[in-house]
């Protein structure tokens, strides 16, 4: 009997031993659990290539994932409303009230058994009927005075806009009384959050065993009061009054952490409508005191959106907010168009998406999408880099937290969109062209871009030249023309199609060529570089060479003499020049006292005789030690013509030989 005992009780120990293991290595899920939402953000561009100037859309998405379907326990809340005076400004105590109805009224349509509500009014005091006195400031009239700062005034009551107890949420009756007491508040006094919490916390004490416990607390500035003991047996409200001080704000946060002891979670809404009344760091601290969450909003239309999102948390939604996009702008990109709201700073672009809120049995929240252009004037690849999104998640079983996502955007190129660029050049001996000569001609054609999209053709060139004296024949008789594959450049990059130019006048000749051409059948032109000849004969320029002397005495003079036909050039350009480049052989056998080569410059002065530009210049001949004779030749050798700014050079020959320099001989 002992060993079949001991023999069923290995049994039982082994199946024990199991059994228990298996509920160790189990997942435990907790009643109420929230934690199998997330949201995940992706993103890129909706093309990857585009032509430089034009723009890429640059989307960003955030997916929210999972759904909340639980069963909460019985809520005990309490509603605390400011009615200090600065809340009859800008609607505020008008917003509140309705807000604060419609809050209650979403609680009873949801209530369950269990759920209670309590309401709290406040200014200087709480607005109870119930007794206290006042330091420093006396009521009179129905408005608070500043007394002498060391009296104490009173006893003193407001009139009862609270409830006495915790009401039940599924009792349509006490909720209309609820409601009542809400349209009965007046906007007066002071600030005394730490009189309200202390009374919050009060009606709490009495909530049933088991249910969730939470303050919702609307203000519109800062504590000015607080409770400083008693006096006569009520309660001493004290302090500046106007403005927070340092013993306001810690009697505040001290109440916060009694409410947070108790088990109570706290949510904080600033209304704050001029930017300078509410301290939103000051909230944050006292939702985060106790477990809750703060909201910070300028404007009283968003009040009753807040409070219904705070009533989707107590029931067990989970919240997204706070959800900061920031994207670094890589070098060389340049955003074009962004969301309403968004903004760039320091290089970086900065917006937000609307919270997420997973409502419990709602299902999943809807995903939400943005986008921003870019665009780059530059040809490249750019990286664009990452884009950042940190959020605050909140619900009211794993507090909050904070968080961060990141997405790789990839990359995207920029190209020039298929086109050309053209040269034309005329190819002369020289700088001087000649009147009616045909002269060899090109026009270069060289191709860039990329194709995106569609293929592209670029053919038909046809040159024009918007000049009459000028005449243009097309040698190449092929017509060339540039294929882009798509996504690929042209296949050669470069062409030439090859021409005659004759100037059918001399003087200054000025064009434009003008390059037509086709995209795609579509019909194109431009205009090349402005092109400026001189054209001139310059053969016949010279009309006579001559000296003087033909035997010239040693260490005498002769004037070397010029008649030139300018050929109307001065009449073309007055500032024109003519440079005649004289030079003398042999050299060695005498001293001149001019240099050779000499030049001669013929200008708009230059003496005219018998229509003929006339130029003289003397020299003196010296023979060098121990010669008695010597021969020499002159030469014209070159002809420089300077018209607009550039030289035009031209070779020449033209000779006086056989000139004879010798001693003289005495008799």
């Amino acid at each position: 009997m002992k060993r079949r005992f001991l023999s069923w009780f290995s049994i039982l120990l082994i199946v024990m031993t199991v059994i228990g293991g298996l509920a160790y290595f189990s997942p435990k899920a907790k009643a109420g659990d929230t934690s199998s939402v997330s949201i995940s953000l992706s993103g890129g561009p909706v093309k990857s290539k585009s032509y430089i100037g034009n723009d890429i859309e640059v989307k960003l998405k955030l997916t929210p994932a999972g759904s909340i379907n639980v069963s909460r326990s019985p809520v005990s809340v309490v509603l605390v409303i400011d009615s200090s005076g600065s809340m009859s400004a800008s609607s505020k105590m008008t917003a509140a009230k309705n807000a604060a109805k419609n809050l209650i009224d979403s609680f009873k349509n949801s209530a369950k058994s269990g759920d209670k509500l309590g309401i709290v009014d406040f200014d200087t005091f709480v607005n109870d009927n119930s007794n206290f006195y006042v330091k420093g400031f006396y009521l009179q009239n129905g408005s608070w005075q500043k007394g002498n700062s060391s009296t104490i005034y009173g006893p003193y009551s407001l009139p009862n806009t609270c409830t006495s107890s915790l009401l039940d949420l599924t009792n349509t009756s006490a909720i209309n009384s609820a409601k009542n007491l809400i349209d009965n508040m007046n906007a007066s006094g002071g600030t005394n959050m730490e009189a309200a919490l202390n009374k919050a916390k009060n009606l709490l004490n009495a909530s049933p065993s088991g249910n969730d416990k939470y303050v919702i607390f609307i203000t519109d500035g800062m504590p000015t009061f607080y409770l400083n003991g008693t006096h006569n047996g009520y309660p001493l409200v004290d302090g500046p009054g106007l403005q927070p001080n340092n013993t306001t704000k810690s009697e505040t946060l001290s109440a916060v952490q009694s409410l947070s002891q108790s088990g109570t979670k706290l949510f904080v809404v600033g209304v704050d409508t001029t930017g300078a009344d509410v301290d939103k760091t000051f909230i944050e601290l006292m939702a985060s005191t106790a477990n809750g969450k703060s909201y910070y909003i300028s404007s009283t239309n968003a009040l009753n959106s807040i409070l219904q999102d705070i009533f989707k948390i107590i029931n067990l939604a989970v919240t997204y907010d706070n959800l900061t996009v920031e994207y670094p702008i890589p070098s060389g990109l340049t955003v074009t168009s962004m969301p309403a709201g968004w903004k760039i700073e320091n290089s970086k672009l900065i917006g937000t998406f609307n919270p997420v809120i997973f409502e419990n049995g709602g299902g999943t929240p809807s995903a939400q999408e943005i986008s921003f252009k870019i665009t780059s004037n530059t040809e490249g690849i750019y990286n664009l880099g990452k884009a950042t999104l940190t959020f605050r998640r909140y619900d009211t079983v794993n507090g909050e937290s904070t968080g961060s996502l990141e997405v790789n955007l990839g990359q995207v190129e920029f190209v020039r969109q298929p086109g050309i660029s053209a040269t034309f050049q005329v190819i002369g001996s020289g700088n001087i062209f000649v009147p009616s000569t045909p002269y060899n001609a090109k026009l270069t054609i060289s191709a860039y871009g990329k194709s995106l999209d569609v293929a592209t053709i670029i053919n038909n060139f046809t040159l024009s030249i918007n000049n009459s004296y000028v005449t243009l024949q097309k040698v190449t008789t092929t017509n060339p023309s540039f294929n882009y594959a798509v996504d690929s450049g042209p296949t050669p990059t470069s062409l030439t199609i090859d021409y005659k130019v004759t100037f059918l006048r001399e003087g200054t000749i000025s064009f434009t060529p003008v390059l037509s051409y086709s995209i795609n059948s579509t019909a194109n032109s431009m205009n090349l570089t402005p092109i400026n000849f001189f054209v001139i004969d310059a053969t016949n320029m010279i009309k006579s060479f001559s000296i003087t002397k033909k035997i010239i005495s040693d260490n005498s003079s002769a004037n070397l003499s010029l008649k030139i036909d300018d050929m109307g050039l001065f009449s073309y350009d007055s500032a024109a020049k003519i440079k005649i480049y004289v030079e003398m052989s042999p050299t060695d056998t005498l001293n001149t006292n001019v240099t050779f080569p000499l030049q001669l410059i013929v200008d708009n002065s230059t003496r005219i005789s018998n229509g003929l530009r006339v130029l003289s210049k003397p020299v003196t001949f010296k023979l060098k030690p121990n010669l008695t004779a010597t021969k020499i030749n002159f030469n014209i050798s070159r002809i420089d013509i300077i018209s607009g700014g550039k030289t035009y050079t031209t070779a020449f020959e033209k000779k006086i030989n056989d000139v004879v320099v010798k001693k003289v001989t005495l008799r």
